[in-house]
């Protein structure tokens, strides 16, 4: 009996390890669809600045397939990022992005070139259709943990339509606008980018 339950429990593992290889397709139809919100472990203070503390900042993405068909879900298509103050709403910054899944890895590539590129190798995260967590790397090898939950109430129109305008800005409160025209910052975000701007 003791070998019998040995050989099954070995054999349920197999099955499970056999089956727990997704492809990139599974894994862009987990990534698409939900607003991943969540911390960034040491992302904000070495991301944006001895300014920023982590644990008093949010990121949330989305990600975008660039087509579904009766094939299946596109491995790569575009999204948008926004980092903001859980104390502030108009302290923000927001980006879009693209973004593909080759070999298990996710590549992020930002098309505001103010922001650090990301990866995430598919040995260092688990995605649920609800929960997003792992590691992932700038390409100036700094390390970064996350832990994302589908906010499924998340809205993007805020960010997305710049709340503030030119026009609209309180004085008091600093705005930058990337190259790309789409990405917008206000707040402590602006500042980081306009300084960065003026060390280049």
């Amino acid at each position: 009996m003791k070998k019998l339950y040995f050989y099954t429990m070995m054999l349920m593992l197999a099955g499970f390890t056999l089956t727990s290889c997704d492809t990139d397709e599974m894994i862009a139809d987990r990534l698409t669809g939900a607003n991943w919100e969540g911390w960034l472990d040491t992302y904000y203070q070495n991301g944006w600045g001895e300014a920023f503390q982590d644990g008093e900042y949010h990121t949330v993405w989305r990600f975008d397939a660039a087509y579904y068909d009766d094939y299946g879900v596109a491995t790569y298509g575009t999204g948008y990022e926004v980092d903001y103050s859980t104390a502030n709403r108009n302290d923000y910054a927001y980006s879009p992005f693209d973004w593909v899944v080759r070999n298990g890895d996710i590549y992020i590539t930002y098309r505001n070139r103010d922001w650090n590129d990301v990866r995430i190798d598919y040995r260092d995260y688990s995605i649920s259709h609800n929960h997003f967590r792992g590691t992932m790397y700038d390409w100036e090898d700094r390390i970064y943990h996350f832990d994302m939950e589908n906010n499924a109430s998340w809205d993007w129109g805020y960010y997305r339509n710049h709340y503030f305008t030119r026009a609209a800005v309180n004085d008091s409160i600093p705005v930058c606008v990337g190259d790309d025209g789409e990405s917008f910052a206000s707040g402590k975000f602006a500042e980081e980018l306009m300084k960065r701007r003026a060390n280049k």
